[in-house]
């Protein structure tokens, strides 16, 4: 059993981590929060101990520590833990540019301890149906994934923050072109509308040439109607995932070979996305498996591509 302390009470760590750690048969034993409020903790947590940053970073019982702090605090914070000599799971994106997440990579291989970036979708059943789905060579891949506007005082609407869907869902549309493709892409063009709400992006439309001629198409949206989609084409088929990044319980993909019918519908049994990425993050742990970076150095540097060709400021 692992004891894990949790860097930050947010709402992914109470609605999706804290559960899938219990679950996997693990122990949160340390909730470190900025401000300690000495009230009682959300009931998910059980019998963990409220505290600091900096006391739970020190404490010497935690065996690995998950991060879901804003954006531009994933890289301080992942060095502080490893430093402290703990293993590291880390919220997505974890970096905002690729000095710090060199500097973070630098620091992981000389605690030798293992940090793997949050991407819980790697784990579910329908990418790796996808991935392993004879449609011929994939050619292109369009991926949409939006939410509505977030309220005022999110963490997502501040550019000093590492805010706006580019970061915050871009990564997971990159992440599709690592999964399909070799290699690292080439941004082809992009268009980013600004927020008058706010200092940040609102949209971001790109296509991306990887090294073998595949293109992704993506549209990433902070402002928009819910919608999350993922179609790809090969030169012998066709295959869809309804939901690609949050499926619910029980979720479908399609798929065909030729033609323009809807295509067989795939069932994907019920489970748990984020107690599988605990389970795998428990494995590498306990294999003394070295972190693997290569997929984050791809997503940090399309996504400062995509900042310099569409002038997003940061």
């Amino acid at each position: 059993m692992m004891k894990f302390g949790i860097l930050g009470e947010a709402k992914i760590a109470r609605n999706y981590l804290a559960p899938a750690i219990l679950a996997a048969g693990h122990e949160i034993t340390h909730i470190g929060r900025r401000n300690p409020t000495q009230k009682k903790l959300p009931e998910i947590y059980m019998n963990a101990s409220e505290t600091n940053y900096d006391e739970l970073l020190s404490e010497p019982s935690i065996d690995a520590i998950y991060i879901p702090l804003p954006n531009h605090l994933h890289v301080p914070y992942s060095i502080a833990a490893l430093k402290a000599g703990k293993h590291v799971l880390c919220e997505k994106p974890v970096a905002l540019n690729l000095d710090e997440l060199a500097q973070l990579e630098s620091v992981a291989a000389t605690r030798k301890l293992y940090f793997q970036e949050a991407y819980m979708i790697r784990h579910h059943p329908q990418w790796h149906w996808l991935q392993q789905l004879d449609i011929g060579n994939i050619q292109t891949a369009h991926f949409i994934f939006s939410y509505p506007h977030q309220p005022e005082g999110n963490y997502r609407n501040s550019s000093s923050f590492g805010g706006g869907p580019l970061y915050d869902i871009g990564c997971y549309a990159i992440l599709t072109g690592c999964l399909l493709f070799d290699g690292t892409p080439e941004v082809v063009s992009a268009i980013a509308k600004m927020d008058g709400k706010s200092d940040v992006e609102k949209q971001v439309d790109a296509i991306l040439r990887w090294p073998n001629g595949e293109i992704l198409n993506f549209t990433v949206s902070g402002d928009a109607a819910l919608c999350q989609s993922l179609h790809v084409l090969g030169d012998n088929g066709w295959a869809k995932l309804d939901v690609p990044v949050n499926p619910p319980e029980l979720t479908h993909a399609y798929w065909l070979r030729g033609g323009l019918e809807r295509g067989e519908r795939i069932s994907f049994p019920r489970c748990d996305q984020y107690k599988l990425m605990i389970d795998d993050f428990v494995a590498q742990v306990n294999s003394g498996a070295t972190p693997d970076f290569s997929a984050s150095r791809v997503i940090t540097n399309t996504i400062n591509k995509i900042q310099i060709m569409t002038g997003i400021s940061r």
